[in-house]
């Protein structure tokens, strides 16, 4: 499991579907990172509309002389998913037991959830049904999340909500 940390505009998306491409399509990620181990990728981008992922996403692979028919990746194409809510749970697993995803890119964590980001205990319910379906799926799942406004040290640790979020992650990229 892993995060994908920055402000706000400061590329995130960009970055998660560039590795969620690279992980479909077999091609390295920023042109540089071999995808070790290649095959389905699973999106949901839940500030963009549909037309705009999609144009975001030719984008990449016509960066990489690829065509889209030929790229493994799909995209969740659900107006809102409330992984805070049983029913939404559900379908999520219902839909990675479908694909069967190398990896599941879901951004930005604030807009699946209605919780306290400042509640561990809240987060942490939320953050053990994503290492959950990591397990059983067997499936690397990657959070877009904003950094606070504060200053650390440590980029992890200036995550937005609770420590768990950074406790949870097991890879961080921060932009």
């Amino acid at each position: 499991v892993g995060v994908i940390g920055g402000q706000p505009k400061s590329w995130k998306t960009w970055l998660g579907l560039d590795l969620a491409i690279s992980v479909a399509s077999g091609t390295p990620c920023l042109a540089r990172f071999a995808a070790v181990r290649p095959g389905p990728a699973l999106v949901f981008l839940a500030e963009d509309r549909l037309r705009d992922v999609r144009a975001r996403v030719e984008s990449v692979v016509r960066s990489r002389g690829l065509e889209l028919r030929h790229v493994d990746l799909h995209v969740i194409a659900e107006p809102v998913l409330r992984l805070d809510q049983e029913p939404d749970r559900r379908r999520l697993a219902d839909t990675v037991t479908r694909v069967r995803p190398r990896l599941l890119l879901l951004d930005p964590l604030v807009r699946l959830h209605q919780l306290d980001e400042n509640s561990s205990q809240e987060v942490s319910n939320l953050l053990g049904y994503l290492r959950g379906l990591q397990r059983e799926h067997d499936v690397a799942v990657v959070l877009a999340h904003h950094t606070s406004k504060r200053a650390h040290a440590r980029h992890g640790q200036a995550l937005r909500g609770t420590g768990d979020i950074h406790a949870w992650t097991d890879v961080g990229l921060y932009l």
